[in-house]
């Protein structure tokens, strides 16, 4: 994504990359993921495990807090429909 965060595992298509090994990046932009997987590969001491987890792990503010992102928004046609009066529930 280029603007916002990622719900891994949220849908089909994220639960298929976190079986294969995707680690999440949050909302960090291009630029911050970068300089971090750089920088904590550049350690040594750590493994691949302890990377993938501190990849969620703000350092430096590069991470917006779960709590502090705005809730996901519903779809579109979800969105159409609501406006119309039908319930999907």
């Amino acid at each position: 994504c280029h603007r916002g965060s990622v719900m891994m595992g949220h849908y089909a298509t994220g639960k298929a990359l976190e079986r294969a090994g995707v680690v999440s990046s949050n909302d960090m932009t291009l630029e911050a993921i970068s300089c971090k997987i750089a920088y904590l590969m550049g350690r040594g001491d750590l493994t691949k495990d302890e990377i993938g987890d501190l990849m969620c792990v703000s350092m430096r503010g590069e991470v917006t807090h779960s709590d502090a992102l705005p809730p996901p928004p519903f779809s579109s046609t979800f969105q159409r429909a609501s406006r119309k009066g039908r319930h999907y529930y």
